[in-house]
């Protein structure tokens, strides 16, 4: 009915205006003061609203029921008052009968006939539960079982195991010692009183620049307010991204060496000593570790020797140079720190030294700008990377190989 949609405007509007009154008292109540003289102003204005209002809602709602004689009347010309299809219009009208039912006969007789309509059903879900039916859908709240599930690599096991130098500027220079004459420097004097050999050595520098690497996201402060927890889990999770961008960087640059040994008739522990003496050919110290991708990690797992027994068994291993499980990756293998990063994709294998790739970082504290126009903030995560690899020969094409790799199929 119209009037009870202007009823339910008018009374909207009086909660509102009684609501301004409320808030303007509890702010000067908060602040120890009085009103001020705008605040009597505005209070004045919304306390004569309220009082026409008030007029309003009780012109509106005056019972204006018909006398008993007269629905005594109606009732023997119009029988669809006891109709069997007989429905209200409005919550009002039952409401009024259910509290009138015991003093008016009219009430009770239209609640009987409403209530005794075809039964309808309520359910825990309205959509599956059977046709004309009601739900609490509105009063479930489905549970969140378990944490998030997120596939993304989480840690940096390569860059941790190289190790990172934290660097105070984005641009330095690396020295480096150059002795083209390091074996004729010294030799052999016949004769006393001959000269021995006398040969010089410079040292040289290259310049390092470390590049940054972040990001940044919108986040809502609803959001925030909202779901505890939930700018951590943002901040965390763009963590994961900036460390996975820079755990393939180093890849990268371990793939840049061309010194390579390729794995012969799939005897993978003669290519790690041959890749082992590679390396203190080439840099004139010892490797200290070995990485592997996932694939390099399983397919060494399955190898076998001759008889068919595993060559890196979990269990008693004889005569092996490491011991392997399905449960954890390789922590050593000859010797070597064992390094397995979801960055290498294929079987290749890198092994070196401190001598091959260095790593430097600086990482950037996290920044955070509000935004009141939209109710948010940025929030922005970043580090300054950089990268070394020393070179092992020099000449018109200086060589870079420190770091060998290992390939086969």
């Amino acid at each position: 009915m119209a009037v009870d949609s202007m009823v339910r405007r008018l009374l909207d509007e009086r909660d509102t205006k009684m609501a301004l009154i409320d808030q303007i008292a509890g702010i000067a109540e908060d602040e120890g003061r009085d009103l001020l003289e705008s605040d009597n102003q505005t209070i004045e204005s919304a306390q004569a609203r309220v009082r026409s209002l008030n007029d309003d809602i009780d012109r509106l709602t005056q019972n204006l029921e018909l006398a008993e004689s007269a629905k005594n009347r109606i009732r023997t010309l119009d029988p669809t008052i006891v109709a069997k299809d007989f429905t209200y219009r409005t919550a009002g009208e039952f409401l009024w009968d259910v509290i009138h039912r015991s003093d008016e006969p009219d009430c009770g007789l239209r609640l009987n006939k409403f209530m005794s309509r075809a039964a309808e059903h309520m359910g825990f879900d309205k959509a599956n539960t059977v046709p004309v039916a009601g739900g609490y859908n509105g009063l479930v709240v489905i549970p969140s079982v378990g944490p998030v599930l997120d596939p993304s690599p989480a840690g940096r096991p390569l860059f941790s195991a190289l190790g990172a130098q934290t660097v105070t500027s984005v641009t330095f220079t690396r020295p480096r010692l150059v002795d083209p004459n390091f074996e004729t420097g010294v030799g052999i004097v016949t004769q006393e009183k001959s000269e021995m050999p006398s040969k010089a050595w410079d040292i040289l520098a290259e310049t390092v620049t470390c590049s940054r690497v972040g990001g940044y996201i919108n986040v809502s402060e609803v959001l925030v307010e909202m779901l505890a927890g939930s700018l951590d889990m943002v901040i965390t999770h763009m963590n994961r991204r900036v460390a996975a961008y820079s755990e393939k960087a180093v890849v990268t640059e371990l793939a840049k060496s061309t010194a390579t040994v390729a794995v012969a008739t799939d005897d993978v522990n003669a290519a790690i000593g041959e890749a082992a003496a590679l390396v203190v050919t080439n840099t004139g110290q010892l490797p200290t570790w070995l990485a592997m991708g996932p694939a390099g990690w399983g397919a060494l797992l399955g190898k076998s020797d001759l008889a068919g027994r595993p060559l890196y068994p979990a269990i008693g291993p004889v005569n092996t140079n490491a011991t392997g499980k399905a449960t954890e990756y390789f922590t050593s293998m000859s010797g070597l720190n064992v390094a397995v990063t979801p960055a290498i994709t294929d079987k290749t294998l890198y092994m070196g030294n401190s001598f091959g790739l260095e790593i430097y970082e600086r990482p950037m504290p996290l920044m955070q700008a509000f935004e009141p126009s939209v109710y948010g903030r940025q929030v922005a995560v970043a580090t300054y990377l950089g990268f070394y690899s020393a070179i092992t020969e020099e000449g018109a094409t200086p060589k870079r190989e420190g770091t060998v790799k290992i390939t086969w199929a």
